[in-house]
C-alpha cells in the first residue's frame, strides 16, 4: 500500500472513531434495547441463570462479549465502549472486503461511506445486539469472497464458522446466511457441507451447554416461541421506522443508483443479491425496526463505493461532480449530526437518572433490589431490579419493550400470548414477596402512569399501585420528574 493511501486509511478511521468515541456517554440516553441488554449482562454478573432467572431475547453471544466489561466495570462506558471495538473491527473489514473485491479508491471510499454513515454512528455508538451481528457478517463476508476469488477450504471452513457465531448474536443474520448458503451451493456439494459443518460447530456447542445448564426450554421459549407469535406492526410504525432508516442512509441509496444502470461485473450481482433479498425479507416482516438493517450496511457501503467510483470515472466532469456529490453527503452529514453527537437535551437526561442512580446507590447496600421501569437507573446503580411474579416475562427490564412503547393496547389481551403481558398484580406481588428497599417511579412517563394510577380501558381494568406504594413507601427524594420512594422500615406489613 502507498504511503499515500495509508495516510488516507488512518486519516478515515482515526475520524470515524472520533465521531464514535465523542460525548459516548451523553449523545443519547438508553434506549430501551439498552436498557434491557445491560440490566440483563449485569445480572449475569451477580450469578443470575440466563433465560431461567431473568429474559434474554436473544442468544447469548453478544451478552458474553460485554460480560468482562460489565463485570470489571459496570458502567455506561464499559457497555457502549464494546460496540465502538466492534464497529472499529468492522470498518476495517468493509475496507478489505473492498479492497480484494474492486480497487484501491473503491475500498476508501467504501470505508468512508461507512465510518461516517449516520446510521451507522448511531447504533455503533449504542450498546445493542445488532453491532456483534454487524461485526460477525462482516468477517463472514471478508471470507466469503476471499474464497469467492480463491476457493480455498480454510476460507470457505472460516465462513461458515463466523456465520454460525453471527447466528449466535442474532437470529435475524441467517436472512444474510441464506444467500450465502446458495452461492456455496453454486459451487458444488462438497463446498456446501464444509461451510455448513463449519457453520454448525459454535451453535451446536451452546446448544449442548443449554441443555447441561437444563435452561433450554427457558430459551426455546424466549427466543424461538415468543419472537415468532410476536405482534405485528401497525403499516404507519412500519413506515416511520423506515423512512427514519431511509432518511439517514439517504446519500448511500444516491450513490448506488448508478450501478443500477451499468454491466455489472460478478461482484456486483452478488453484492446486490446479498443486499436485496434480506433487505426485502426484513421489509416483508411482522415487525419492522430501523435498526434490522444496519447488519446490511457494509454491503450497502461497498456497493456504492463502487457505483460512485465508477460513475465519477466515466464521466468527463468528474471533479465537478465529485464536488457536488461531496457537498451533499457533508450537508446531510451536518443536518443529521444531532443524532450520533447529542444534544444539551439529552446530556440533561442522562444525567438526571445518574444523578438518581448515585442518590439510591448511597442508600441502598450491593444485596438491596430496587424496583423500575428505568432498567438504566438501576444499572447506574449497580443494582438488580425486582424480578415480577410473572409465568412470561422473567425480567423487569424487560418493560422497557413492553410497556414503553404499547401502553394499554395489549396489556391484559396480548395476541398471541396466552395470560397477556405482566399484569399490575403480578408487579404487586413481586412487591410484596422481594420488599425492594427503593422504587422509583418517573411521573411522565406512560408505563409508571399506567402502573400508579391503574388501567381502565373497555377491554381490561386493573387497579393501579399508588395506594400501595404511599402505604409502604414514604416519598425521599426527587428530581425532574422522578420520585424516589423508601420502604418504610419496621412498618411494612408484607
Amino acid at each position: 500500500m502507498q504511503m499515500k493511501d495509508t495516510l488516507r486509511l488512518l486519516l478515515i478511521l482515526a475520524a470515524g472513531i472520533f465521531f464514535r468515541l465523542y460525548n459516548l456517554l451523553f449523545f443519547h440516553y438508553m434506549t430501551a434495547d439498552e436498557c434491557v441488554y445491560t440490566q440483563a449482562v449485569f445480572a449475569l454478573t451477580k450469578g443470575c441463570v440466563p433465560y431461567k432467572d431473568i429474559f434474554i431475547a436473544h442468544p447469548l453471544l453478544y451478552f458474553l462479549i460485554e460480560y468482562p466489561f460489565i463485570y470489571f466495570s459496570p458502567s455506561l462506558l464499559s457497555a457502549r465502549l464494546v460496540s465502538i471495538l466492534l464497529s472499529v473491527g468492522t470498518m476495517l473489514l468493509v475496507f478489505h472486503t473492498a479492497n480484494n473485491l474492486y480497487s484501491r479508491s473503491t475500498a476508501l471510499l467504501a470505508l468512508a461511506f461507512f465510518a461516517l454513515s449516520p446510521y451507522v454512528l448511531y447504533y455503533n455508538k449504542l450498546a445493542v445486539v445488532e453491532n456483534a451481528v454487524l461485526f460477525f457478517i462482516s468477517l463472514t463476508l471478508y471470507f466469503f469472497f476471499r474464497y469467492c476469488k480463491t476457493s480455498g477450504e480454510k476460507n470457505i471452513f472460516a465462513c461458515g464458522f463466523f456465520s454460525g457465531l453471527a447466528f449466535l448474536s442474532k437470529y435475524s443474520a441467517l436472512l444474510v446466511v441464506m444467500v450465502i448458503v446458495f452461492f456455496v451451493a453454486l459451487k458444488g456439494f462438497k463446498k456446501l457441507m464444509t461451510f455448513i459443518a463449519s457453520a454448525l460447530i459454535m451453535p451446536s456447542i451452546f446448544l449442548i451447554l443449554l441443555v447441561l445448564f437444563n435452561v433450554h426450554q427457558y430459551w426455546f421459549i424466549q427466543t424461538v416461541i415468543f419472537q415468532t407469535i410476536r405482534f405485528d406492526f401497525p403499516v404507519s410504525i412500519k413506515l416511520f421506522e423506515f423512512g427514519v432508516f431511509f432518511a439517514l442512509s439517504l446519500p448511500l441509496f444516491a450513490a448506488t443508483t448508478p450501478i443500477l444502470f451499468v454491466r455489472k461485473e460478478r461482484e456486483d450481482i452478488i453484492l446486490i443479491l446479498l443486499y436485496g433479498i434480506p433487505f426485502m425479507f426484513i421489509l416483508l416482516g411482522k415487525v419492522l425496526i430501523n435498526h434490522y438493517f444496519l447488519m446490511l450496511a457494509p454491503i450497502l457501503c461497498i456497493i456504492a463505493a463502487k457505483s460512485f467510483n465508477q460513475y465519477i470515472n466515466l464521466k468527463r466532469t468528474k471533479v465537478k461532480m465529485a464536488t457536488l456529490i461531496l457537498l451533499v453527503f457533508t450537508i446531510h452529514f451536518l443536518l443529521s449530526s444531532n443524532i450520533f453527537l447529542g444534544s444539551p437535551s439529552s446530556e440533561s437526561a442522562v444525567r438526571a437518572k445518574m444523578e438518581i442512580a448515585n442518590y439510591i446507590k448511597s442508600i441502598t447496600t450491593d444485596n438491596d433490589k430496587i424496583w423500575t421501569t428505568e432498567a438504566d437507573i438501576a444499572f447506574f446503580a449497580e443494582r438488580l431490579i425486582v424480578t415480577p411474579n410473572s409465568t412470561i416475562w422473567k425480567y423487569q427490564g424487560f418493560y422497557e419493550d413492553v410497556w414503553g412503547f404499547i401502553g394499554t393496547s395489549y396489556v391484559g389481551e396480548f395476541a398471541g400470548y396466552s395470560g397477556g403481558l405482566i399484569t399490575i398484580n403480578e408487579i404487586q406481588q413481586a412487591l410484596e414477596s422481594e420488599k425492594p428497599k427503593v422504587i422509583v417511579i418517573m411521573k411522565s412517563k406512560i408505563t409508571d402512569i399506567l402502573i400508579w394510577n391503574g388501567i381502565n380501558t373497555p377491554k381490561y381494568r386493573e387497579n393501579g399501585l399508588k395506594d400501595y406504594i404511599l402505604t409502604k413507601y414514604c416519598l425521599n427524594f426527587s428530581l425532574y420528574d422522578m420520585d424516589v420512594y423508601v420502604i418504610k422500615t419496621g412498618k411494612y406489613n408484607g
